[in-house]
């Protein structure tokens, strides 16, 4: 192995850096508040939350909280540094989720680099303060042991942790499965047999999905991901990537670039070519794969790249340029990694600002129902569902982002009243609602005062109705 050069890590820090700027965002995703929330109660109440507490609608019904461990550490995060620290947490997860795809490859370090910028715009789109991200990071983690072929019993112990975490572990046995199936090709290719490595991963596999169970939901908990589908087509973040949108564009430049450089591979690495074909399908069904598609494919992508360009600097024989002077080089990259340290420290303070969160949700509106105390049960937007738990804890909600829990049932019922269905107004009756906070632009607000609601507030972003 050739030593680190200092270019190398120049450009290895400044790559970094840079993936903490991508990554960094005003945390304003719909789903951060209830995850919040549920962790304030949590501490608060020094017990696990495994029945919901938060809506009047599923009040007292099972939830399988795959998250609590998460929810306890963003709540306290939130309570230590509010919007920055959970901004920086985010952010930092991903430089060390990518810091794991790259600390295995060699080769061009501006290679090496321009692929860990592009899959960190790749994620950049899903990449938000939830649990799912720790996903992420413990996907990068896996797949870094199951190449360098660890001792196989850490699954146990890493699944047992990630199903306290985020309900993501299906991903990791996907994962495994495409390991194995590049493992089995591997094989049939290879003139000695050796199917040691096969059977391994097949039995402490088989432990760790029993190891699952290890969490306040026990065996139940393998019923999530299959609730979570059984929704997701109702659901935004379930959809597949709406190309339109710029945002998704990086997921496209990796599947070219990786098509481009195929050709140029030195060895075919079966295992990665599975992963990246798997969770390539995963992304086209769901665009809240694309991170874990991003995860995967980088490290082929890097070698690929690699692959190319040294085949066109033996053919053109280029040669790499001499280092500058130590004491130059140690006073540029001083003043580079300075630079990127304090803009990454204050793009994060500017984007985590109150009012940079507020402007996304129904502030005005939840200060109007806070000062007139409305009675009665509240209808509300589902995108505010988190937010008003949060916000406004004393009433509780219609619906939120925890689809898996409320179901079909309870998501058609929402759809059919914001669209004015005929059922509309029944919907309303039977659960005696007496309070809609919603966006202006549901058909539903173009009925109400004929069917004797008043309207008493609206601007820009909200309306509320009384009866």
């Amino acid at each position: 192995m050739k030593p680190v050069t200092a270019t190398q890590k120049l450009v290895f820090l400044i790559s970094i850096s840079l993936v903490f700027i991508l990554l960094t965002r005003t945390p304003v995703d719909a789903d951060m508040w209830w995850h919040l929330r549920a962790g304030q109660v949590m501490i608060e109440q020094k017990q696990i939350l495994l029945t919901d507490v938060f809506s009047f609608t599923r009040n007292g019904n099972e939830w399988v909280n795959a998250f609590w461990i998460s929810e306890i550490l963003y709540y306290s995060l939130y309570v230590i540094g509010k919007y920055f620290a959970i901004a920086f947490f985010v952010a930092i997860t991903g430089v060390i989720t990518f810091y794991l795809i790259s600390r295995r490859q060699f080769g061009n370090p501006f290679v090496n680099g321009f692929v860990l910028i592009l899959a960190a715009l790749t994620a950049a789109p899903i990449w938000g303060p939830r649990p799912q991200i720790l996903s992420f990071f413990l996907i990068a983690l896996l797949d870094d042991w199951l190449i360098n072929k660890r001792a196989k019993w850490f699954l146990i112990l890493l699944f047992a942790l990630w199903a306290n975490i985020h309900g993501g572990w299906i991903w990791g046995f996907l994962l495994i499965i495409a390991h194995i199936a590049g493992e089995i090709i591997t094989q049939f290719t290879n003139q000695e047999k050796n199917w040691n490595e096969v059977k391994s991963l097949f039995g402490w596999s088989a432990l760790s999905a029993l190891a699952i169970g290890l969490n306040p939901n026990g065996l139940s908990i393998w019923t999530l991901p299959f609730q979570q589908i059984n929704v997701s087509l109702q659901i935004q973040e379930w959809l597949s990537p709406d190309f339109h949108q710029i945002a998704f564009h990086p997921f496209l430049w990796m599947i070219f670039f990786l098509l481009l450089f195929a050709p140029f591979a030195q060895k075919q690495n079966w295992s990665q070519i599975f992963k990246v074909l798997g969770f390539a399908y995963l992304t086209f069904f769901s665009q809240r794969n694309i991170a874990l598609f991003a995860i995967v494919a980088a490290p082929l992508l890097m070698d690929w790249m690699n692959s190319a360009l040294q085949y066109f600097q033996r053919d053109t024989r280029l040669k790499p340029r001499g280092e500058l002077p130590r004491s130059v080089r140690l006073l540029i990259n001083s003043v580079l990694i300075f630079a990127l340290v304090i803009i990454a420290i204050a793009n994060t303070y500017i984007l985590t600002q109150p009012e940079k969160v507020d402007v996304n949700y129904p502030v005005d509106a939840i200060k109007w129902i806070k000062e007139n105390q409305p009675q009665g049960n509240l209808f509300n937007s589902y995108n505010w569902g988190g937010y008003i738990l949060w916000a406004l804890p004393e009433y509780p909600v219609f619906i939120d982002g925890r689809a898996d829990m409320y179901g079909n049932e309870m998501i058609n019922q929402w759809q059919a009243v914001v669209s004015a269905n005929e059922n509309a107004i029944h919907i309303l009756d039977e659960w005696q609602i007496n309070l809609i906070l919603i966006e202006p632009y549901w058909e539903i607000t173009r009925i109400l005062e004929s069917n004797g609601w008043q309207k008493v507030f609206e601007d820009e972003q909200a309306v509320i109705f009384v009866r």
